[in-house]
């Protein structure tokens, strides 16, 4: 009787060792993962250590080990094993899996370096990953100590959506006080369509102490977060007694298209405030001109013809063109002899944005102004309506080759006109060489004018920039400066491919791949590297992540190798993407 009571309460104890023991490789594999699952790493790796141990040659054990490993944030340790493990499976180089989860390990080590560079490094390729493991991310660097990561992270923000995101913003938009990351968190506002921030952002609309920039970005967002406007809300607004309101009310009648917002558009083009002026001509020039009397729309511009401020003058001149260029071009065409330039070149974009009817005076203008900036503005017009070609063609090349300042589109006068202008560009800590960038882009856009029109001289003027300038833009600043390569300026890029100066034939492939991700200069890439300086380096990873694909996995994996790890982080940032396309 005892054997057989021992027997029965020994043998159930026997029967759950060696069920212990003959666990498998798959029941394995899901303690592993269910540890993962919770953000137990520590035990994640403990099993997948013993799973390696009795399942030495598993492709599926190893590769967990390099999962749990990433996790724990020993990254060398998991890129270590991968390779031992690609040996044997040389497939794994395409397992986008494994790839993702051993790129989330450098990113999850970067993510707590103590240098900003690294750290923001890591934040983008986080972002990039369009994971929900990056959401808790984004939500800490939003409060990082560092201003220009928190001024990224709002950036980033905008493409996640999760409610714990939003609740950062709506904190930020109270609480942050650094300008430019308060910028980004009024931009994040808008494309979030926080409705329950419209209060605020109408506050800093009518604030007295906001920049000019704050403000643009407040009526911006709140265009995006209104969706209709009724009469009613319009004449509030328009009769508010603070100016930024009325301001933000000619905005979002022209936005609108209120056509029985036109009487009190009439009455804002006399305003107290000049940028109110400057606004309700805008909108009169853009829509109610159209719906109103010309005789009527008239009789309200011979006071503003002759504002004391020259913006609204000018914006004036540029309305009346459009209703009466008899009258128009006498007024615009005095601007043209201001001794201030700034008052010259506005003058010229404006005379530039009347189409058609500006034709003749902007001949004239070009002709005998000496404003090389001047004559710029006004070429753009010429080439839009394909008069002169040839000659406003020679005046962008002479441009391109003589003038040796950096250069901006400035739209601070009038948001309407974009007028090229001498750069006045201020360093930012997050956009390396920012002015410099800007600088780049300004004058690819005019190269690309040249091609589009078959101008011949656009080889020659891009061969001639690339050689004189290093293409500095990174991942980061192409993010924020959000520009797309002209069709016509990246063929001409193409050609310089084959060019005997190595500079030049790299330039051009940065160019063709962080604005025209071309697949085809991806071997070009990854052979300049191994000679390339740190900061190329940086330049050429982030360019193979903007174009992607899988032909780029082996060589960034390679890169995890470096002993920098910004460069580490680069890598994995860029692996990120091409798993993504």
């Amino acid at each position: 009787m005892p054997l057989r009571w021992n027997g029965y309460i020994l043998f159930p104890g026997l029967l759950f060792i060696l069920n212990l023991c003959a666990l498998t490789e798959s029941d394995g594999i899901r303690r592993i993962q269910s540890h993962l699952l919770i953000d137990d790493s520590a035990a994640a790796l403990e099993e997948a250590q013993k799973l390696v141990e009795e399942h030495p040659d598993s492709r599926a054990a190893g590769t967990s080990f390099v999962e749990a490993l990433a996790a724990a944030r020993r990254e060398e340790e998991a890129l270590a094993v991968w390779h031992r493990l690609s040996l044997q499976y040389p497939d794994l180089v395409m397992d986008r899996h494994v790839l993702e989860q051993l790129s989330w390990g450098v990113l999850q080590q970067g993510l707590h370096s103590t240098q900003n560079g690294v750290r923001l490094a890591a934040l983008i390729g986080a972002y990039l990953t369009h994971d929900v493991r990056a959401v808790p991310i984004l939500c800490a660097m939003l409060r990082d100590s560092n201003a220009v990561i928190r001024s990224v992270a709002a950036q980033m923000a905008v493409a996640y959506q999760d409610a714990p995101l939003r609740e950062e913003i709506a904190r930020m938009i109270s609480e942050e006080k650094i300008w430019v990351v308060r910028l980004e968190v009024i931009k994040a506002a808008g494309a979030l369509k926080m409705k329950s921030l419209a209060p605020k952002l109408q506050a800093i609309v009518q604030s007295d102490k906001a920049t000019y920039e704050e403000r643009q970005l407040a009526i911006e967002a709140l265009l995006n977060i209104y969706e209709e406007m009724s009469l009613q809300q319009f004449t509030e607004l328009a009769r508010s007694n603070r100016a930024g309101i009325r301001h933000l009310a000619c905005v979002l009648a022209s936005h609108f298209e209120l056509k029985e917002a036109g009487d009190e558009i009439l009455k804002l083009v006399h305003d107290s405030h000049p940028d109110v002026r400057i606004a309700a001509l805008n909108a009169l020039g853009l829509s109610y001109r159209k719906n109103l009397p010309s005789t009527v729309v008239m009789e309200a511009l011979p006071s503003v013809l002759d504002d004391t401020y020259p913006a609204a003058a000018i914006t004036a001149g540029w309305v009346a063109m459009l209703v009466d260029p008899s009258l128009g071009r006498a007024h615009l065409e005095k601007w043209f002899n201001d001794p201030l330039a700034e008052n010259r070149r506005l003058a010229a974009s404006a005379l530039a944005a009347t189409g058609k009817s500006g034709v003749g005076l902007s001949l004239k203008i070009l002709k005998e102004s000496s404003d090389r900036y001047v004559k710029a503005n006004l070429v753009m017009g010429l080439l839009g309506q394909r008069e002169e070609v040839k000659m406003c063609c020679d005046v962008i090349y002479d441009f391109l080759q003589e003038e040796k300042r950096l250069w901006m589109w400035d739209t601070r006068p009038n948001p309407l006109f974009q007028v090229l202008v001498p750069s006045q560009i201020r360093y930012v800590d997050h956009i390396p060489n920012y002015p410099e960038a800007i600088d780049q882009l300004t004058r690819l856009n005019l190269v690309s004018l040249l091609a589009i029109v078959d101008d011949g001289r656009a080889l020659e003027a891009l061969k001639g920039f690339l050689q004189k300038r290093t293409w500095g833009i990174t991942g980061v600043a192409a993010a924020t400066l959000l520009q797309e390569g002209d069709d016509s300026a990246l063929g001409v890029v193409r050609q310089l491919l084959h060019e005997t100066d190595p500079d030049v034939q790299l330039q051009a492939c940065l160019v063709l791949a962080m604005l025209g991700r071309e697949e085809s200069v991806l071997d070009d890439l990854q052979g300049a590297y191994a000679g390339a300086n740190h900061e190329r380096k940086m330049h050429i990873l982030e360019a193979l992540g903007r174009v992607g694909g899988s032909k780029s996995f082996s060589f960034l994996i390679g890169v995890f190798h470096e002993p920098f790890p910004i460069l580490r982080v680069a890598a994995a940032a860029a692996l990120i993407q091409c798993l993504n396309r």
